[in-house]
C-alpha cells in the first residue's frame, strides 16, 4: 500500500486560505499517466490544478512538473509552479543560498527559470515575522532566514488590436461600456501560450462588485478565439500596488482565477509599452475579497531599452497538508 502527500500551497499570498491555492505531490516518481489523472479527478481538497514533481529527463533541470485538473492535463501553470517551488524549499530539497538561488524546472513548455531569493540570519530570527514582504524559514537546525520572494521567468507577451466590440464585452461584463473607454487605455489581445484579452476599466469598485455572465462569457470568447479575460484598474487598494484586477476564463472551464501569474507578466508588459508606467518592478493585487487579495510582483529586465524578459511571483503558505492512499483515493490523515 503506497501513500501520498498532497500539500495545499497558496501561492502570492503569506496567509493560509488566501491568495490561489495549489495542491502539489512532491514525490510523484513511478506513478503512471492514468494515476496521477485519476488522483486530479478524484481531489477532495477543492483545488483545481494539482502539480506532480519527479525527476527530470534532461540533465540540466532540477525536476520535472506536471500539471493536472480534475478533466485534464495542463502544460503549463504559473501559480502552480510557484506553490511547486515553495513546497520543495519547505522540504529542504532545494537548498538555498544566501542571497539568489536559481533552479530550472522542466516542463511540457520547455525549462522554466527560478530565481529565489532568500535573506539567511544569524542567530536564528524571530518567529511571527511574516508579512507581505517577506516570510520566516527554518530551514534546519541551525539556519534560519527570511524568503523574500519566488519568482518565475515568463515569456515575453505580444499584443493586437481586438475586433470584439466593446459594449459587447460590457454587456456581458455586466458593466457600463463608458468604465472602459474613460479610461483612454487601449482594449486588447494578449498572445503567449493562449489568447487572452486585457481589458481597462476605471474604477476598483466596479472590479470588486462584478458579477459577470459567465456562460455568455464563454460563449463570446470562443466566437472570437478568445481564453481568458483580465479585467484590470489603475485604481488599487493597496498604495503599493499599482493595479487591481480579477481574471475570468468560462471558455477554458475555468470561472475565475484567485490570481493569474501569466496574466500579470503580460499585464506589466503592457503598462510599459503603452505608457502607463516607467517601474520595472511592480506589484499587482487580484481577487474578489478584500481581505484575502493576492500579491503578485513582476519585474522586467530591459536590455538598451528593449524588454528582455518578464519575471513573476511573490511569496506562498503551506495550509493543509494530507496523506492519501493511492489505491483507493481515501485520506489517511490531515494537518
Amino acid at each position: 500500500m503506497r501513500h501520498l502527500t498532497i500539500k495545499c500551497v497558496d501561492t502570492f499570498t503569506t496567509k493560509p486560505f488566501c491568495g490561489n491555492p495549489a495542491g502539489v505531490i512532491t514525490e510523484a516518481e513511478g506513478l503512471s499517466e492514468e494515476v496521477m489523472r485519476e488522483i486530479a479527478s478524484g481531489m477532495k481538497m477543492n483545488l483545481v490544478e494539482i502539480a506532480f514533481v519527479t525527476i527530470p529527463e534532461t540533465g540540466n533541470a532540477s525536476f520535472r512538473i506536471r500539471f493536472f485538473t480534475p478533466s485534464r492535463e495542463l502544460d503549463m501553470s504559473g501559480h502552480v509552479t510557484i506553490a511547486t517551488c515553495f513546497a520543495l524549499i519547505e522540504e529542504g530539497r532545494i537548498p538555498l543560498n544566501d542571497g539568489l538561488t536559481k533552479v530550472i524546472f522542466e516542463t511540457k513548455v520547455g525549462h522554466v527559470p527560478i530565481a529565489i531569493y532568500f535573506q539567511q540570519d544569524y542567530p536564528a530570527v524571530m518567529p511571527g515575522k511574516n508579512d507581505k514582504n517577506g516570510m520566516v524559514l527554518h530551514l534546519d537546525g541551525e539556519r534560519s532566514g527570511t524568503l523574500e520572494r519566488i519568482m518565475m521567468c515568463e515569456r515575453v507577451h505580444h499584443f493586437h488590436p481586438t475586433n470584439i466590440p466593446v459594449r459587447d464585452i460590457a454587456d456581458v461584463l455586466g458593466i457600463d461600456e463608458f468604465e472602459i473607454t474613460r479610461t483612454g487605455l487601449p482594449f486588447v489581445r494578449a498572445s503567449h501560450n493562449l489568447d487572452w484579452l486585457i481589458i481597462p476599466v476605471q474604477h476598483k469598485e466596479t472590479i470588486l462588485n462584478m458579477h459577470p455572465d459567465l456562460i455568455k462569457l464563454g460563449i463570446l470568447n470562443r466566437q472570437y478565439g478568445i481564453q481568458t479575460n483580465h479585467i484590470f484598474t489603475l485604481d488599487t487598494f493597496d498604495s503599493e500596488s499599482i493595479t487591481y484586477s480579477r481574471h475570468f476564463g468560462p471558455a477554458m472551464g475555468l470561472w475565475e482565477d484567485p490570481a493569474s501569474a501569466i496574466a500579470s507578466a503580460g499585464l506589466g508588459i503592457y503598462l510599459l509599452q503603452y505608457g502607463m508606467t516607467s517601474y520595472t518592478s511592480m506589484v499587482m493585487e487580484q481577487g474578489k475579497e478584500i481581505s484575502s487579495l493576492a500579491r503578485i510582483l513582476v519585474e522586467i529586465d530591459k536590455n538598451e531599452g528593449e524588454i528582455d524578459a518578464v519575471w513573476v511571483g511573490g511569496l506562498a503558505v503551506t495550509s493543509i497538508t494530507r496523506t492519501i492512499d493511492v489505491q483507493s483515493g481515501e485520506i489517511v490523515s490531515t494537518s
